[in-house]
């Protein structure tokens, strides 16, 4: 079969706009144009504008027409693929049935590395969504449901993320939102570490998810896929812990008062804490951000753990409890004491020590947070007429042996908290500044939560901290965390975080501060120094 030239697709054309033509001539004339995307660049191109302007005519070929202009979609000549992308826009315009399958087949296209082609593709794509919201919305989710190739999958979702935020009000209608929350939801069930958080992102984008319902909708979201995708937490899996770690971060950016993620910290209070032990050494970094991030959505507990039965929080706190031994400093001897006090002798410094006084903060939040619910677990009553009696002596007793532990930690955070301050620099923007700031903030954090185990009986609900890697206050904007407040009947300050992967992480430091010589184990109830400078106050 001859292909038809430019020459005979003119001819065609011709034939195609004069209406005194027979109507079987001129379909004939336009079946030539079908057989010209076979021919050669030019006869492409032009075959593909010529289809897209008499389509409309022949009905009873349009299938036939769209298969046309997939034929030129895969062409090795991206000047025939940059035709055709133009060309089915045009093509929509008068055949809205095919506007699914042109979105799809345009989300295919992503798959180029030319930025000139994505430019063109990424405009088409968007002038089809204005005009055809759903419809182009519908294709674009089916394909992400379905495509493999991570540039097409990214590419794709970058363009949700920056055009939908695009549309105007009457475009972006309430019921289109529901629509994109509904397709939005079915993509969140296969997705990698990278697609979640633009997912997410997307979501938080919606007029719909910025209410309070909203925000809990989509907490409950990201909490579903969590326990659906990772049911059984394995801490030597990186890609589970990966996983929670991302889906833990992103209900971190939605919690509020008046929002909680009740089953995702549930999730890591039965799922997670269990295994913390378990963890190898080089994923340590990972399981402070898990122990961090548990505390985090601690922050805002749901009405719904108050109610929760008394085995279970005991045995959260039992959790919790342990973590904190784990990392606890052990009470120098009296003979180790005494040769600290002699000149000659190099006084130890906390790298030495090998304090972790993050994982410290986090896990001394959480024996707080949930010592709460359940005060008998450190020998504290609750407000019932029929007091535990055996559960109140084994917390007074689980408290007598921690309270030197916890005494001797309040000192050394004080001596060092004080040598800090000596420290700061004018210029609070530096980095070096930045990080001291955040370690003197920690060291408040920690001798203000030490007290609540020194009240007769221990007392949780008056703790007021802001915890130290949450950052400084900035404005907040949809897809990212909340502006730092404090709020006079709550003990968590909410805000814009900064990235896991960008976060300061604090390192004691290798100088001689540490007086480990200062303890006295025989002195009782200590006194706890003034550096502090006000409860809840950000330094």
């Amino acid at each position: 079969m001859t292909l038809p030239t430019t020459d005979d697709l003119y001819s065609c054309y011709d034939k195609l706009t004069d209406s005194s033509i027979d109507l079987k001539e001129r379909e004939n004339a336009y079946k030539t144009v079908l057989v010209g995307v076979k021919g050669d660049e030019n006869a492409k191109r032009l075959s593909s504008q010529f289809i897209a302007r008499f389509s409309k005519l022949f009905e009873n070929l349009l299938e036939e027409s769209f298969n046309c202009f997939l034929d030129l979609c895969d062409d090795d000549d991206v000047n025939v693929r940059s035709q055709v992308v133009h060309d089915l826009l045009q093509f929509c315009k008068h055949a809205r049935v095919f506007v699914p399958r042109v979105a799809d087949v345009l989300v295919q296209m992503y798959q180029t590395d030319d930025k000139k082609e994505l430019n063109v593709i990424s405009l088409a794509l968007s002038q089809l969504l204005h005009s055809e919201p759903k419809a182009t919305l519908l294709g674009i989710f089916n394909r992400l449901l379905s495509m493999n190739a991570e540039n097409s999958r990214e590419n794709t979702l970058k363009f949700l993320c920056e055009r939908l935020k695009s549309l105007p009000d009457s475009v972006l209608t309430s019921d289109l939102e529901s629509f994109v929350v509904e397709q939005t939801n079915r993509v969140l069930h296969d997705v990698s570490e990278d697609e979640f958080p633009m997912l997410i992102s997307l979501l938080s984008s919606l007029k719909c998810m910025s209410t309070l319902t909203g925000r809990q909708k989509l907490v409950g979201m990201i909490s579903q896929q969590a326990l659906q995708a990772v049911p059984t937490f394995n801490a030597s899996d990186r890609a589970c812990i990966a996983q929670v770690r991302e889906s833990c971060r992103q209900a971190a950016l939605c919690i509020s008062k008046n929002v909680n993620a009740h089953d995702l910290y549930i999730y890591m209070l039965e799922k997670f804490l269990p295994q913390f032990g378990d963890f190898a050494e080089d994923t340590f970094d990972e399981r402070l951000s898990l122990l961090q991030l548990t505390a985090e959505l601690l922050f805002f507990p749901s009405p719904a753990l108050a109610s929760i039965k008394s085995e279970d929080i005991t045995k959260y706190l039992n959790f919790a409890f342990n973590i904190l031994s784990m990392f606890l400093p052990n009470i120098p001897s009296e003979e180790t004491a005494d040769n600290m006090k002699q000149p000659s002798v190099e006084k130890p410094t906390l790298n030495q020590m090998g304090l972790k006084f993050s994982e410290l903060e986090a896990s001394l939040f959480l024996c707080c947070q949930l010592g709460c619910y359940y005060p008998q677990y450190f020998g504290g009553k609750a407000n019932d007429n029929e007091p535990e009696l055996s559960a109140i002596e084994d917390g007074v007793d689980r408290l007598r042996s921690v309270r030197p532990r916890l005494q001797y930690l309040s000192q050394l955070a004080q001596d060092y908290a004080t040598t800090i301050s000596g420290q700061l620099d004018k210029n609070l923007q530096s980095e070096e500044s930045k990080l001291r700031i955040m370690a003197h903030r920690l060291m408040m954090n920690i001798q203000r939560m030490i007290r609540c185990f020194f009240h007769n009986p221990p007392m949780f609900k008056t703790i007021n901290v802001t915890l130290s890697w949450i950052q400084s206050p900035v404005t907040s904007i949809p897809g990212t965390k909340r502006p730092l407040s404090t709020d006079s009947g709550n003990h968590h300050s909410t805000g814009v975080r900064q990235p896991r992967g960008d976060r300061l992480l604090y390192t004691p430091p290798i100088g001689q501060w540490s007086r480990v010589d200062t303890f006295d184990s025989n002195k009782g109830r200590f006194r706890f120094g003034r550096s502090g400078r006000g409860r809840g106050r950000n330094f």
